[in-house]
């Protein structure tokens, strides 16, 4: 594999992280597996902005990898605006 598809594949993780991770957040589903899954898929979210960082150094200049990175950066914030809702719905 060339490093461009390296990449992407690096960029699409956090982006298809915080899909599931919203998506199981509000299934009405409470199993132990579940959460454990939900709190993976948070943290490779959140993780974002570093994919970003590797992704952008293995494919320098690729518009395809920029675009991607702005998502990874909306993940990022994504997960940061759920833990500050969930803050303020549960009180300081």
């Amino acid at each position: 594999m060339n490093k461009k598809t390296v990449a992407i594949i690096l960029e699409l993780i956090p982006i298809v992280a915080v899909v599931l991770t919203f998506g199981l957040i509000f299934l009405p589903i409470n199993a132990a597996k579940v959460s454990w899954l939900t709190s993976a898929l948070m943290i490779l979210a959140f993780l974002g902005f570093a994919f970003f960082f590797i992704a952008r150094a293995l494919a320098k200049g690729e518009k395809v990898v920029k675009a991607l990175g702005i998502l990874d950066w909306l993940a990022t914030l994504s997960v940061i605006a759920i833990y500050v809702l969930a803050i303020f719905s549960f009180g300081l």
